[in-house]
């Protein structure tokens, strides 16, 4: 990775395009908005207020894997909280490393108490490959699925393949296949 990414503001590589869920809605409704969306997470709220996020890992680890009735589960009972969050101007670097710290995979930019944006590891090296900053991703070797072992060829491919095959195959009821 090229130093100067490093030190760039998280709002030069943070999706703006985030989701906002009410913490009543249903899983089998959140996870149809993300691949509508092309988001790997929501952010859950009450009373308009961000109360906390869920992504893909938890629909599977809190729901699938337990299974949990995805029609029935609502969001306030698997979100994550409190929000792990960063300032816009956080460099990537430090996102990275509270990133690693955390054992966790997104950050929620904020400014004050407004959310502004989300940083995904995998959003930032989707930039990275995009940008040809990392060349190693580029090497025919891939990106490994990691539900299925299955290799892809980028990141956007990978996001792709998480969403149609392990996620599509939740809402058809077919998820005892992975």
């Amino acid at each position: 990775m090229k130093p100067e990414v490093l030190s760039d503001p998280v709002s030069a590589h943070m999706r703006k395009d985030f989701v906002v869920l009410d913490e009543e809605t249903t899983v089998t409704e959140a996870v149809r908005k993300m691949r509508e969306k092309g988001v790997t997470s929501v952010l859950v709220s009450k009373d308009g207020r961000i109360t906390g996020i869920v992504t893909e890992r938890d629909v599977l680890y809190r729901v699938v894997a337990e299974g949990r009735d995805p029609r029935s589960v609502r969001l306030r009972e698997i979100k994550s909280s409190p929000l792990v969050t960063v300032s816009p101007q956080t460099k990537v670097s430090d996102a990275i490393a509270l990133m690693s710290q955390k054992g966790i995979r997104r950050v929620v930019v904020t400014e004050g108490e407004k959310v502004v944006g989300i940083l995904t590891m995998l959003s930032l090296a989707g930039d990275l490959v995009e940008k040809s900053l990392l060349p190693e991703l580029e090497e025919e070797k891939g990106l490994t699925c990691p539900y299925c072992g299955a290799t892809l060829r980028d990141a956007r491919e990978l996001s792709r393949h998480i969403d149609r095959v392990h996620i599509g195959e939740m809402l058809r009821g077919e998820a005892t296949k992975w």
